[in-house]
């Protein structure tokens, strides 16, 4: 019982009831709140991304970067960027931001607390770039596009290492490095998702060289079918398995075997996977015929609902803050990010206008 919360404290009997108490807090819906926040510089339609880092978020308006501190949603950066902003992607460390632009270039950014400075270009994509994927610690970077291919970047010099075409414009990459917790333990894995399905990619670490031997790569039999009645939705990479969301279930499969290892059930015909933790998994429940979503933390092992919390109807640029508390229930801090989400035509302050929602966890729970 004192590792049910991955606690290392002394005093578990107290981390145990605040344990306790928090996922009460989640069932009952007073675990987290939220803040509507209306920017009067640009119109919040003007907004092609999102994204997080550090206690920031930050969005893609035309040829600009702008940042908010989300604890007291002041803006602390304007960073004009040389061509229009498609997608925004944060390496895992929080040290590098990809910008996806319309057209097909892609550039990355160094990001030193509130600073950018510009770090690469790669030229190679002929239509705008979808998605991005930064793996920092293997020099690393993946892009989509809707020119039906995902291209390897070395992320430090923009060298384009290889090109890998599919089968209809790319909607997600995720690059997973060779590690014992990881889908391989030596070989780097990349996984694509277009229009058709999700494939694995790998290929072997190699010594002398960050990123491997990529000549020498690999596609498995991994294949999952994509629901094209509700079209592409996000996948998820947990250790070496991997989430997707199948008629209206969390399908759990592991990347090993290619088999499946669970079948969560959740009572929502439309929703979408957001992060995943060892314990838990945040997904957003669409209502589409009343306009109504709600944010949902289910049991990974089980699928059980543990809880949810209203959320207005965003189906784009929907981000996930601080993740941790997928983990260990008591890894989150009060007022920290949980999502955000622009929303268009919402009244604020008795005004018609577009808004981004953010829910924190709440400052006190009693």
């Amino acid at each position: 019982m004192r590792d049910g919360f991955d606690c290392q404290a002394l005093d578990w009997k107290s981390q145990y009831i605040e344990g306790i108490r928090t996922l009460k807090h989640l069932k009952n819906g007073t675990a987290f709140q939220h803040r509507n926040f209306a920017p009067k510089c640009f119109h919040c339609s003007d907004v092609r991304d999102v994204a997080f880092c550090n206690g920031y978020v930050l969005a893609g308006i035309h040829k600009c970067i702008r940042a908010w501190r989300v604890d007291d949603l002041k803006p602390v950066m304007m960073v004009d960027v040389p061509y229009e902003v498609f997608r925004l992607s944060v390496s895992r460390d929080g040290c590098v931001l990809g910008v996806g632009h319309y057209g097909g270039v892609v550039t990355s950014w160094l990001l030193d607390d509130i600073n950018m400075n510009l770090l690469q270009e790669y030229i190679g994509h002929t239509d705008n770039v979808t998605c991005l994927n930064i793996a920092t610690e293997i020099d690393l970077m993946c892009s989509g596009s809707r020119d039906r291919t995902a291209k390897l970047w070395c992320l430090s010099s923009g060298q384009l290492l290889t090109t890998l075409p599919a089968s209809g414009w790319v909607a997600q990459v995720v690059v997973t490095p060779a590690s014992p917790d990881s889908v391989y333990t030596h070989r780097h894995a990349l996984l694509i998702a277009d229009q058709t399905s999700v494939r694995l990619c790998s290929w072997p670490t190699q010594q002398g060289s960050t990123y491997g031997d990529i000549i020498s790569m690999h596609t498995s039999d991994l294949d999952i079918p994509v629901d094209k009645k509700i079209s592409m939705r996000k996948f998820l990479v947990q250790g070496r398995s991997i989430l997707f969301v199948r008629d209206g279930a969390v399908i759990v499969q592991d990347l090993w075997t290619l088999t499946e290892i669970a079948h969560l059930n959740v009572d929502c015909r439309d929703l979408v996977l957001l992060a995943s933790g060892t314990r838990f998994v945040l997904l957003t429940l669409w209502e589409s015929c009343q306009k109504n979503s709600k944010l949902a933390v289910i049991n990974a092992s089980n699928g059980q609902l543990i809880g949810t919390y209203p959320m207005p109807f965003c189906r784009e640029y929907v981000v996930t803050g601080n993740t941790e508390w997928l983990n260990d229930v008591l890894q989150h801090k009060p007022l920290q990010l949980v999502a955000a989400g622009w929303m268009m035509g919402v009244l604020h302050m008795n005004e018609l206008t577009d808004v981004l929602f953010l829910v924190t966890w709440r400052h006190e729970q009693k």
